[in-house]
């Protein structure tokens, strides 16, 4: 005669949930999960509890192309006198050591005297960028330029403007040209 285990199922049960409520279940859950189970930008940063994953911080300092940015600024005003018809310098950018740059300068137009067509040069070596703004008293603008150029040394970014009104200096102001360094430039020109 065979001899039946009487409450054997209900005990193996409650073994089990003791197991899991343990910690059976993660270790159970983990050796299951694998990373190739975890399908690309799954895990974003709102689902990862602060301080939880431990990796190599990124000096970013040594990444390629990595440097110091570098701005100047002038907020008053840089008269341009009348009858200029070449651009003449109003705010020059030092850059002292060799690298890859993409300019960007800004500056606020304004004169009396009839409606002028004002020009603006943002240089750097041999590569330049315009912008042509019609000003008058009524009609002040703000001028904004861009420019990528790869120093082989120290240079020099300067943003100068013509003004051809005979009769009304130019006056720039808000003047500001700002350097981001690149790691490297690829400048394609259009024909």
């Amino acid at each position: 005669m065979r001899k039946r285990l009487r409450g054997a199922p209900p005990m193996v049960l409650a073994a089990i949930a003791l197991f899991v409520a343990l910690g059976g279940g993660y270790a159970i859950g983990a050796a299951k999960i694998k990373t190739r189970d975890i399908a690309n930008q799954a895990v974003t940063n709102k689902k990862i509890k602060k301080d939880t994953i431990k990796g190599n911080r990124i000096d970013e300092a040594s990444l390629s192309g990595a440097g110091t940015g570098l701005a100047i600024s002038e907020p008053t005003n840089v008269s341009v006198p009348v009858a200029t018809t070449s651009p003449k310098a109003v705010l020059t950018l030092p850059v002292p050591q060799a690298g890859s740059y993409l300019f960007i300068a800004k500056a606020v137009l304004n004169k009396g005297g009839p409606q002028t067509a004002v020009q603006c040069v943002l240089s750097a070596g041999g590569d330049s960028d315009r912008s042509l703004e019609d000003v008058d008293a009524a009609n002040n603008t703000t001028i904004v330029n861009t420019l990528p150029h790869t120093f082989a040394g120290t240079g020099s970014a300067t943003l100068a403007c013509d003004n051809p009104d005979p009769t009304a200096p130019l006056l720039v102001t808000n003047i500001r040209v700002n350097a981001i360094p690149l790691g490297a430039l690829s400048v394609t020109n259009l024909p």
